[in-house]
Formats: C-alpha cells, structure tokens, sequence
C-alpha cells in the first residue's frame, strides 16, 4: 500500500499497472518505477529511434516536454538530473540541438 501511494505520487496513480509492476519485481519500488517510466516513454522513443522526433531545443516554453525528451533521449537516471541538463542547456545558450 506505501508503494503504490508512493508510485502514485511520482506521477503513476493507476494502481492496476504500478501493482502488476511492483508483483513483477518483487516490491521493489525503484525497479517498479524504472518499468513503469519505460512503458509510458516508450512511444515517444519508438518516434526517436525513427528520426520522427525533433533535436533537443533548450528554449521551448514547455519545459515538461523538453525534461522528457531529454529523459528518453540521453543517458540520464533522473527527472531531477534532466531537470539539471536542461537549466544548464538554457543558461548556456544552447538553443536547438540535432537529436542526440
């Protein structure tokens, strides 16, 4: 029950999939969670791996949508981190980037 409340406040509060992914790994949380992250990217990434998806642009108004990208685009393990690359992306003035 603590996992799911905890898996619901990061932003999966459906209990049906964050509990199907919590029995697959045993209770673990952050495999849970890593599971859980891959499935809700996935599409986005099937369109990156196709060309679909535009470069990285450090100054769109939408930063959820830059965070995400930058989440399933480099190799970055947290929102926290991503959240990082891109405030620096931005004061540095990258701009717009080729995909990574």
């Amino acid at each position: 029950l603590v996992q799911l409340r905890l898996l619901s406040s990061l932003g999966f509060p459906d209990p049906s999939p964050a509990g199907a992914a919590l029995r697959r790994h045993r209770g673990s949380q952050w495999e849970a969670l890593v599971e859980l992250q891959r499935l809700k990217l996935r599409p986005f990434r099937l369109r990156h791996q196709q060309g679909a998806e535009p470069g990285l642009d450090f100054n769109q108004p939408d930063q959820q949508a830059l965070l995400r990208q930058i989440l399933a685009s480099l190799p970055v393990a947290s929102w926290g981190r991503a959240l990082l690359v891109a405030g620096l992306g931005r004061e540095l003035g990258l701009g717009r980037l080729p995909a990574p």
